[in-house]
């Protein structure tokens, strides 16, 4: 069942993918937890193909150009996939991406969406976690990213984070 579960991402820029890649990649190597590919998740699990899915998001992306987003603050929570992340303001383009995808797709409600990039995933809460976290913090906070794609990306809770792939891209505008 869990070849056909899918998520929509959106994904920043090269140039911000590679920045954000990196601190993924360290906050990993420090607290031993998955790397992965950064993104903002604009649709969660689905149990869809993939085709279907990326004709869907056509339609999400027609018209919304790339974007940049500011970060507003580096957050932590015991929420295994939200352990470490970087937040977003709910405004702009990226609430519309949501907005659309909720109504084209059904995603899950715009009251529950917090749009973050998440940094790490997995990371107990203690004293080096929340250092790391306001290291990240300075670090972040107030920097914009830039946006210009959708992915389609074969990923699920219950499909394990090193065999996520990533399958149609829809770019922005």
């Amino acid at each position: 069942m869990a070849e056909n579960m899918y998520s929509a991402w959106l994904m920043p820029v090269a140039e911000d993918e590679l920045m954000l890649a990196g601190i993924v990649a360290e906050l990993a190597q420090t607290f031993g937890t998955p790397r992965f590919q950064p993104h903002l998740t604009l649709v969660e699990d689905r149990l869809c193909e993939e085709d279907d899915l990326a004709r869907q998001l056509t339609t999400v992306a027609a018209g919304i150009a790339p974007f940049a987003a500011d970060i507003q603050a580096v957050g932590t929570s015991d929420l295994f996939f939200r352990a470490f992340y970087a937040r977003f303001e709910r405004v702009g383009p990226v609430l519309e991406l949501k907005r659309r995808a909720i109504a084209s797709i059904a995603a899950s409600a715009i009251e529950s969406f917090m749009p973050h990039v998440s940094l790490a995933y997995g990371v107990e809460d203690g004293p080096l976690k929340q250092a790391a976290a306001r290291e990240v913090e300075a670090h972040l906070t107030g920097r914009a990213v830039r946006f210009d794609r959708i992915a389609v990306v074969r990923s699920a809770q219950s499909i394990p984070v090193e065999d996520w792939t990533v399958g149609a891209v829809i770019p922005l505008g």
